[in-house]
């Protein structure tokens, strides 16, 4: 979802439009602050007003930065808790192929890449390599550990130090590999294209950006202070400035293969010359989590020659268009007593927006002009103003009447937000996981008889959105998506993506297990953004998503290789299809909603090892390691550690509190990590 903090998590169209809508508008508001404060500044100083009243538009700039400021240093104190710092982790940029499909492309054996390329972000860091003097090291044990960046933010140093893509499997693994066998662990992690600084640019932003960057290296430190200010409001229209992107060569398919060049090229095999480390006999391993989770499989599925082994980690490999099981998954979740829900809870939140749906379809009667025959109101019944009215929507009814896509925002996607997909046992915040959220409106319903459903959610909804008005505008939220901006390029770039390949609509059908509004999400609100948004058709979405679903092989990971139907980019299997099943892991959360299309014991193919923990939400485990975690997020990561070491030839120690399941051709059958 786009606002399901913390988890490095797969976004959707399907996203709670308000809570996108009231991010947009806080956005919007806290550069308009700053623009205002720093506007200030200039006048105070250009007029020449009394040095108290500049000081103090410097004060409540400074104030404003710093509010600004204060969720990244908090994770930044994060990070230093874990006892380590990103002071080992270079960024460094690699030449990446644009069009891997193309003939000039084409690998003639040499790995040479085609002419156009673009500049791709990757890290690395060599903390878990032995010096050439260490007794400890092993030559003969390197190992390059790849994590994959996806969707969502742009990645920092942190990805290989303290953060939520691969730091509880990748880099513990790691750490104990190193310490305990002695092995040389190259770390390294790939930023996706199309996403943070690994976006490729056209010519002539290539070489206004390169004139930008000559301007201020030959700038005198006079001239530069001189120019300061107009280069902070060259800044600011930048940042206003429409940005016109050209997704053609943005896929998983693409980013695949960008993942195989790279782990092939000089600059990646370079960092082993000053190691022990022998970079002809080095193995890959990838690791990631949702979207980077698909591509850690698909990457040693499609070249295992290349990708020695992988860890997928809540991984949605079957693509679907309407992904209906979403919400299904959240409602058997808040009656799921092992992770604080409860039948009487999840009977409040399907009673409550039973009865909101109930007033809108009211609404949508009168408006139609089919009025009961007395012409009176159900006095048991609530209008379409009582529940703007008590659920603080922006504008009132009148927003609800507007339009059948705003009703659609206020109740088809929730009325209020259910934490499945972020579900965090130790939060210590108000509401911020099941347990929490049931607690509060089991206690609601129990404490006072004459209270309804419908109230209970209100109260809620305002704990959640702090008091703020409900923004139900749809035609803003697609607006705001509508033409890319520097705010918004990231989360439309995996819209797009949505739209060209996988789907993953998360809808309120009327006659599914839904608890919200039941009927006020289908998916053809998510097929008309892809046509207005990317100009891409109902039909052509369909179509994206079965070839993406032949190409891969979904759950059975049994690639399409040979149909000319599937277009001119089908993968290159290498040794056969069976080396790419081998050695790779599965690893899902049973309270995850996105556990519906991944790979689990009884979806995929048998021999795949594949771990279920339960309790868990979207991939949990390969985030920082806290001693809140629980007995099953720790056994789950002693299982990943386990299993990539037997592959790696490793003889690990058997204190794990999880069983393997029975061995079949070196491999493992299906783990299920409990607490018990």
């Amino acid at each position: 979802l786009l606002l399901t903090p913390p988890c490095h998590a797969i976004q959707s169209s399907s996203s709670r439009i308000p809570d996108v809508l009231k991010r947009i508008q806080h956005q919007k508001n806290e550069q308009q602050k700053l623009k205002l404060l720093e506007q200030k500044k200039k006048d105070v100083d250009s007029t020449k007003n009394s040095l108290a009243s500049q000081q103090f538009f410097e004060v409540e700039l400074e104030q404003l930065l710093d509010q600004q400021q204060q969720q990244g240093q908090q994770q930044q104190q994060q990070q230093s808790d874990a006892n380590d710092d990103d002071d080992d982790v270079q960024t460094l940029y690699y030449e990446q192929t644009l069009d891997h499909f193309s003939q000039d492309s084409k690998d003639d054996g040499e790995n040479n890449k085609g002419e156009e390329t673009f500049r791709q972000r990757y890290f690395y860091s060599g903390r878990y390599v032995h010096s050439n003097d260490d007794n400890n090291s092993n030559s003969n044990k390197a190992i390059a550990f790849l994590c994959i960046g996806g969707e969502g933010p742009s990645l920092t140093t942190a990805v290989l130090v303290n953060s939520v893509h691969c730091t509880g499997d990748m880099i513990g693994l790691a750490a104990k590999l190193y310490e305990e066998q002695g092995w040389d662990v190259h770390l390294f992690a790939l930023e996706h294209r199309f996403y943070g600084e690994s976006f490729p640019k056209t010519a002539e932003e290539e070489d206004a950006a390169e004139n930008r960057r000559r301007n201020v290296h030959l700038r005198g430190a006079e001239d530069n202070r001189y120019n300061e200010d107009e280069d902070d409001e060259d800044q600011d229209s930048d940042e206003e400035e429409e940005l016109t992107v050209d997704y053609t060569h943005l896929s998983s398919r693409q980013a695949v293969q960008d993942i195989v060049q790279f782990v092939q090229s000089p600059e990646a095999l370079s960092h082993f010359s000053n190691s022990n480390s022998n970079e002809n006999v080095v193995r890959w391993i990838t690791f990631g989590g949702s979207y980077p989770g698909m591509l850690s499989a698909w990457s040693h599925l499609l070249h295992p020659s290349q990708i020695y082994g992988a860890v997928s980690n809540s991984a949605p490999v079957q693509a679907q268009l309407d992904f209906y099981q979403y919400h299904e998954r959240v409602s058997k979740d808040l009656g799921d007593a092992d992770v604080g829900g409860s039948e009487v809870c999840k009977g409040v939140v399907l009673e409550g927006h039973a009865m909101v749906v109930e007033a809108l379809e009211k609404e949508k009667e009168k408006e139609e002009g089919e009025k009961d025959e007395e012409g009176e109101e159900d006095g048991n019944s609530s209008s379409v103003d009582d529940v703007a009215e008590l659920f603080h929507v922006c504008g009132g009814g009148d927003a609800l009447r507007s339009s059948k896509r705003n009703m659609e925002s206020f109740v088809g996607d929730g009325l209020i937000y259910i934490p499945a997909q972020s579900n965090d046992p130790s939060c210590n915040k108000e509401i911020c996981n099941i347990e929490k959220l049931c607690g509060r409106i089991v206690d609601e319903h129990n404490s006072n008889p004459h209270i309804s459903s419908m109230e209970i959610l209100a109260h809620v909804s305002k704990i959640q959105n702090g008091g703020q008005c409900i923004d139900v505008d749809y035609q803003s939220y697609v607006d705001w998506f509508a033409v890319a901006n520097v705010q918004n390029v990231n989360d439309r770039s995996w819209m797009y993506q949505t739209c060209s390949e996988f789907g993953f609509y998360q809808t309120c059908n009327q006659n599914s297990q839904c608890p919200y509004g039941k009927g006020y999400h289908d998916v053809s609100r998510d097929l008309e953004f892809c046509q207005i948004v990317f100009g891409i058709d109902p039909d052509t979405v369909k179509k994206n998503v079965e070839s993406t679903l032949h190409y891969y092989g979904g759950w059975s990971l049994t690639p399409n290789t040979g149909d000319d139907d599937v277009g001119p980019s089908m993968p290159s299997l290498q040794n056969g299809i069976n080396d790419g099943q081998k050695r790779l892991l599965f690893v899902t959360g049973d309270v995850d909603p996105w556990t519906e299309l991944a790979v689990t014991g009884s979806r995929g193919n048998d021999d795949h090892p594949t771990v279920s923990v339960r309790g868990a939400s979207h991939h949990f485990w390969t985030h920082e390691l806290k001693g809140t975690d629980g007995d099953a997020i720790d056994a789950a990561r002693v299982t990943i550690y386990e299993t990539v070491s037997d592959w790696l030839g490793v003889s690990s120690s058997s204190s794990s509190s999880s069983t393997f399941g029975e061995e079949k051709d070196g491999l493992f059958g299906s783990v299920v990590v409990d607490t018990e």
